[in-house]
This record gives C-alpha cells, structure tokens and sequence, in this order.
C-alpha cells in the first residue's frame, strides 16, 4: 500500500505539459477546395474562416476552427452565388461550417458539420513553428453529397463529382 502512495506522489510532482493555445491569422492562411465540373478540375477558396487549436507538446489537444460559406470565391461571381444557395451550401440557413475535436500524430479527429449534418471525420495535417509562430496545414477529402451540398440536379456526379479535396494552410499566432 505504501508503494502505491509513493507511486502517487511521484507523479504529482512530474510536470504536466501546459497547454498553448493559437489562433488562425486569417490574413496569412488559406482555406481552399477542388473538385471535377465534366471531367476538369474546378477550384475556389473561402474568404472568412478562424479558430483556434491548443497544443500540449506537439499533441494537439483541442481544434476548433469555422468558416463563412457565404465568403465562397471561385473567380466567377455568377457561380459564387448559385453556391450560396439551397442547393448548396444554404448560407441563409446555414451560416458556417465547423470543425471541433483533437488529434495525435498528425492525424486530428473529430467532428465537421456542414449544413447541419455532422460526421465524423479525419483530417491529415503537419504542425510547424516554434513558440509564439506556430503554423498548420494539411488535406482531407470529403463527399458533397454526404453534406447535402449540391442537391437535385447537381446531386448528379456525371457533371460534378462527389470528392471535394480540402486544403488549408494557417499561420497561428499565441493567444
């Protein structure tokens, strides 16, 4: 029993790593998509976005990050705003998108919800930096159709595809 109590207090004393939180320097980070439109690939980016993400070490303990679908920008206006449609991204009723959960390993875990249906997902993403600057970035794929992005019509994949790949970049300053 003793040890055990020697055991405890052992690691009451050992030093837990402090957590640091960062959060996104939108004037120098990107958030950006593509996909197929008949069989080429058709790119665009998103404008608004934040966040923060904390870490423990190197292990991310805690990401939240959100973006403005209303802030969607392809280069041509006339699609930007049929995107900010019911069809698709719904921005009336659905004013962002999130992200929530943690990761080890550069693998972050958790939860994305876009127009209000929520999956699971993984996100593959480098850690850099040091100290006050720290940067993140990364990919994932997800499927439109599993969001409701591109209803009716568009739900059609011979003219645009189901996968969307994702890619973000972020410079993070401490908090």
């Amino acid at each position: 029993m003793r040890s055990i109590f020697v055991l405890l207090a052992g690691m009451a004393v050992l030093p837990a790593a402090a957590e640091e939180c960062y959060s996104v320097d939108t004037a120098r980070s990107s958030v950006k998509f593509e996909l197929r439109q008949a069989g080429a690939p058709f790119r665009g980016a998103f404008q608004r976005f934040g966040g923060e993400l904390c870490l423990a070490g190197e292990r991310v303990t805690r990401i939240a990050v959100w973006l403005e679908p209303a802030s969607v920008d392809t280069g041509l206006p006339e699609i930007d705003e049929a995107l900010k449609e019911k069809e698709f991204f719904d921005v009336r009723k659905h004013p962002r998108i999130a992200f929530a959960g943690a990761g080890e390993q550069n693998v972050a875990r958790g939860t994305l919800e876009i127009k209000g249906r929520r999956r699971e997902t993984q996100v593959s993403f480098r850690l850099g930096g040091s100290g006050e600057r720290r940067s993140v970035s990364g990919s994932f794929m997800l499927d439109r159709l599993e969001y409701g992005i591109g209803t009716g019509e568009w739900a059609n994949t011979r003219w645009l595809g189901a996968e969307v790949r994702v890619d973000f970049s972020a410079a993070l300053g401490r908090r």
